[in-house]
């Protein structure tokens, strides 16, 4: 079919796409020189609200970029739904991050995470109308113009490609939006090189090929959360993500296809219920 020829509903699919690919790894353990040293210890501990609170007191933009990275960690590993108030208040640190300092790529880094888990949550139509695709897009995009070599800005997009590809399928979301499976891994791979410790990128990596293909990527996967595993840090988002990882990891040795994508999707933090289908 082609491009112009697509009906509403599918671009409606595609531009949600967007939103969701946004999500991929949570935030960078990145050189936060300006960040308080209590600021840091109190997110280590998993007291992210106290992280997020003295960041936002000392005021620089790079202590503004860890507050939001802070409340994002704290939406998504409430007990229960994720915090869509607390993701709204990320936005808004990293925007502050931002205005302080517009060359500083981890505000716009953040700003894409804590965008892409408010647009998964909130619906298609009302991602649409807060133009949540674009904002998170162009967030990325800076991102790695103003530092390419960015880890987690890389595997974003690398989470963007996959995503789409996965939500509309890849005719569509290659003709529409330049978005390729093999751009995806290809970029995930990058961000896998440049930290192989890191559980957290090997996470979410697992996760985004898992959405794609269960079946297909379940050694992969496998193989990924083996290498993130042996990740000696100890915070409290690497603790809560190794508790995900020990269920995945076990679920891939006998799991059904449907058992693991139900999982995944539980991992990404859909609503109950949501199911991201391929179009193809």
């Amino acid at each position: 079919m082609a491009a112009a020829r697509l009906d509403f509903r599918a671009m409606n699919k595609l531009r949600f796409a967007m939103i969701l690919a946004l999500c991929a790894p949570l935030c960078a353990p990145a050189a936060y020189a300006d960040v308080p040293a209590r600021a840091r210890q109190a997110f280590d501990d998993g007291r992210f609200i106290l992280a997020a609170t003295l960041c936002e007191a000392e005021g620089s933009a790079e202590a503004y970029a860890f507050a939001a990275r802070a409340r994002t960690a704290d939406a998504i590993t409430r007990d229960g739904d994720v915090c869509l108030d607390c993701l709204i208040h990320a936005e808004q640190s990293a925007q502050t991050a931002i205005d302080r300092d517009p060359k500083l790529a981890e505000g716009y880094v953040q700003l894409a995470i804590a965008i892409g888990f408010h647009g998964r949550i909130v619906g298609s139509m009302e991602a649409q109308s807060e133009g949540l695709a674009e904002k998170g897009r162009a967030a990325i995009d800076k991102a790695l113009e103003l530092d390419p070599a960015n880890i987690w800005a890389r595997a974003s997009l690398g989470g963007w490609h996959l995503e789409i590809v996965h939500r509309a399928g890849s005719f569509l979301a290659g003709a529409l939006y330049g978005a390729r499976e093999e751009d995806g891994l290809k970029l995930f791979q990058e961000a896998l090189t440049a930290d192989p410790d890191s559980l957290l990128v090997h996470f979410h990596f697992a996760l985004s090929i898992l959405a794609l293909d269960p079946e297909r990527f379940r050694a992969e996967a496998a193989k990924a959360l083996d290498a993130g595993y042996q990740d000696p840090r100890a915070d409290a988002l690497t603790r809560f993500t190794r508790t995900h990882t020990e269920a995945l990891r076990e679920l891939l040795k006998s799991g059904t296809g449907d058992e693991i994508a139900a999982l995944v999707r539980r991992y990404q933090n859909y609503p109950p219920g949501v199911h991201a289908s391929s179009a193809d």
